[in-house]
Order: structure tokens, then sequence, then C-alpha cells
């Protein structure tokens, strides 16, 4: 247990029907005792909503009339003595009350406090903590599932699937090495080399969840540009389906990079317009050109819009431009209305585009494709070996499995080398310890200060 006791407000700080402020510690009791009035005493019916009055603890006025809940530890959030308290959503009424419980005696919570001490009273496990977060921040269907998934503790079973038979394992070596008398069977050590394999094989297809689930709860990047008047903010207003870039005849209209995004299938996509890719003597011109270029490590996909109806090669000019910098590039003639001959004869190579559109932003011709496209994209990243909700979402985590996969890869090594069997156990205990601190079994509190840092406060 924690000796202090923390008060927040659980709700947006923003003027609001209800606001819910939650209290954690020893001291609940008696902040509700002190500041809520009401016939009934919610400490004798626990996690039953009770109506009454909040109190000013300095000068005993009303403050509002709410309701309050109590919910005893350990069968809490935080477990931890917990009391919510539920009222209008004045910012007024709401600072009033913290107000109250701050003369109190209450501490103001640091972000993510209550779901840290959670996570330290072993009401979930850290994988558990940071999904808490993803649910709240989750700015598409498929990462609020794949979030949800994490918080039902679906990736740490996936980890503990793995620990588990490695702590076999590692028994089995150092029992040999406390009875050195009794030689390693070939058997038994190919049967040890074959675990190890087999655990090494499943972080391996973890990681390779990586990339789809960074996509999925980050968004998938996508830039758009071209030479002016391509028709790139054009394009950008109907992928993202209203008016985010101004759009003329005069050319150099967009100087300054925009960015909205959009939602296609459940998946987010994060969309950026930039400057006309070509020379020119405006100064302000060539910044919003080096912005754009700068952009360019950015994105996950380069659109190299192109005029259906240009003469001059301006695209080839850009093409050269974004080549060096672009993970993967598509080409997108648009303007097809004005000129249906486009069509297969403007081209890029697929030793340099992956893939070639022909669209009009004006007539909405080929967009329906264009997106279809996006989305198999985002999907093809998934790996075919992982279950739905074994998907790697956080850096951490990757960086963690790529430890524990390297830890592996050594004590493979060792036992093949023939190398003491304790240098194949020191390796083991290093890949253990890297799973072990995705999901919180070890920890530092560096760790968890960086963790919960990024929550809300309330949360």
């Amino acid at each position: 247990m924690t000796s202090t006791t923390i008060a927040a407000l659980a709700t947006s700080p923003a003027p609001a029907g209800i606001a819910v402020i939650r209290v954690s510690g020893p001291d609940t009791k008696r902040a509700l005792s002190a500041l809520f009035r009401a016939k009934q005493n919610p400490v004798q019916s626990p996690r039953k909503m009770i109506y009454g009055h909040l109190i000013d603890y300095k000068t005993g006025e009303v403050i509002d009339h709410a309701l309050a809940v109590y919910m005893p530890n350990p069968y809490s959030f935080t477990g931890e003595d917990v009391a919510e308290f539920q009222f209008h959503g004045s910012p007024l009424l709401v600072q009033k009350m913290l107000r109250s419980l701050f003369a109190f005696g209450a501490s103001p919570a640091e972000p993510g406090e209550f779901t840290k001490r959670a996570f330290l009273n072993g009401k979930l496990d850290l994988v558990q903590a940071e999904a808490i977060a993803d649910v709240i921040e989750a700015s598409s269907e498929r990462a609020l599932q794949l979030a949800t998934e994490q918080l039902k503790g679906a990736l740490s079973s996936a980890l503990s699937a793995i620990g588990e038979p490695l702590r076999d394992t590692l028994a089995e070596l150092e029992a040999h090495i406390d009875f050195p008398e009794e030689d390693i069977t070939p058997e038994s050590l190919g049967a040890i080399q074959s675990q190890l394999q087999d655990a090494k094989k499943e972080i391996s297809s973890l990681l390779g969840t990586h990339s789809y689930g960074a996509l999925v709860k980050e968004g998938f990047h996508i830039l758009l540009c071209g030479a002016p008047n391509a028709g790139k903010s054009s394009l950008l207003n109907k992928l993202v389906g209203k008016k985010r870039a101004i759009v003329t005849e005069i050319s150099g209209t967009t100087r300054d990079l925009i960015e909205e995004s959009a939602t296609l299938h459940g998946y987010r996509f994060v969309f950026c317009d930039s400057a006309g890719l070509v020379d020119t003597d405006d100064k302000v011109e060539q910044i919003g050109i080096e912005l754009a270029k700068e952009k360019i490590p950015w994105a996950d996909l380069v659109l190299l819009v192109v005029d259906s109806t240009e003469t001059d090669g301006k695209w080839q000019e850009a093409l050269e431009l974004i080549r060096p910098q672009a993970k993967k590039i598509w080409m997108v003639v648009n303007k097809i209305d004005l000129n249906p001959s486009a069509i297969g004869q403007i081209f890029c190579e697929s030793t340099i585009c992956h893939r070639n559109f022909y669209i009009s932003a004006e007539t909405n011709s080929g967009l329906d494709g264009l997106r279809e496209a996006f989305v198999d994209e985002v999907a093809n990243t998934k790996s075919e070996q992982s279950e739905a909700s074994d998907i790697v979402t956080h850096e951490r985590h990757r960086t963690c499995l790529e430890r524990a996969q390297e830890g592996l890869s050594h004590a493979i090594d060792a036992m093949q080398n023939g190398s003491p069997t304790e240098v194949a156990c020191a390796e083991i205990r290093t890949a253990l310890t890297a799973l072990e601190e995705i999901i919180g079994k070890t920890y530092t509190e560096d760790i968890l200060g960086r963790i919960f840092a990024k929550f809300c406060i309330g949360k």
C-alpha cells in the first residue's frame, strides 16, 4: 500500500454535464466522512452510488449536490481504497472540490498515478497499463481494437507462453551445473536447443508484427508531392472529405505543410500536402519546398501527383528530388478527365514507383481504388504467423523483444560451440529479463517514470 492519498479530476477539464473526481489511498474513508454529507454513508454501502452533498473542508459550505461511490481495497482499480465523486461539470466547481480535498490533506495525483498504483499493487501488468493509455488515445477503430485486446491481456499471455518454457529450460541447465557428475545427454542437449529455437521463432513472429502495430497505433503517413498545379491540394481535400487546403489555378498556392487525418476501414491515415517541387526565385516558395523535402522521411508512402496534361516533364524533376529519401513511392496521375489518353502513357517504372494510379480529383474517378490500395498497404504489413490479438505496438516492447531474441541466439551458439553451460544460462537469463521487463515483472523507476509520464492526470 502507498502511504499518501491522491486526488484528481478523471474527466475532461472543459465544461460538461458531469465531472468525476477520483480519490485513492489510505485516507479515502476519512475524506468521504469529512467532505461528503448524505443520509447513507458510502463506506457502509461499498460499490453503491449514494446521493448527497460535497462539502468545503475549510468553510463547511456545500459545494454541490453529487453522487459518491466507495470501493474498498483490494477490490478497486488501484488496489487501494478508492472513492469517486460525480457532480456538475463546471470547471469552477471542480476547482472548489479539488481545493477542498487538498485542504483535507490529499495530494494532487501525478500523470498516470492511479494506473501506476494499480500496476504496483498487482491489479494489472505493465502491458495492460500502457494499453489503458492506448485505449484513451485510440484514433481509429483498429487501434482501439488492438489496445482493448492488450488490456485484456492478449499480448501478456503470449509473452508468458514464451517465458514459462524458458524458465523450465534454465532450471534444467542449472541442475546440471549443480550436479556436474550427471552429464547432459545428447538427447537432452538436442531437446533444449530445440526449445530455445522454438522460443526464438515465437519472438521473431511477435517482432514481425511491430511494423503493422505501429502503423495502426500512430497512423499511416502519406505525403503528397509533385510539381505545382498537379492537383495535390484537390486530392488532399477529397481524401480527407473536407476543404482542408486552398485550391486555385494560381501556381504555388500551397507554401506550408498541411496535415489532416482520415479513417478508412478502421485504419487511421495522416495525409500531408506540400509545396510544389520546382525551381523558383520566390523565397517563401523556396522555404515551402525545403519543408516538403524534410518531410519525406516522415512518410510511409509518398504520392507523386502528376498532371495528366503536363508536357514539360516537371514530374520527372520532382521524382528525382523525392527518390533519395522516400521509403516507397506511388505515382498518381491526376486530371485524367482532361486527358484520358494519359492512362498507360504516363507512368513510372516499377523499379522506382511501386504502383501507378490514374484518377481525377475533380470527378472522383479512380479515388475509391486509391483508397482501397491505402488500406491494403497497411493490412499487408501484418505478420501472417501472429494471432490477431498478438500485435506489438510499442517501441519499448520491440527493443525488449530484440534483446530477448539476441540472448537466445547467443545461448544457442554457446551450446552448439560446446561453451560452458554457465554461458548459455546467462544468455537465457538475459532473454527472460527482457521478456519480464515488457510485462513489468522487472522494472526500474526510470522505466515507470517514462511510461506513466505520458498518461493524462486522473488516469
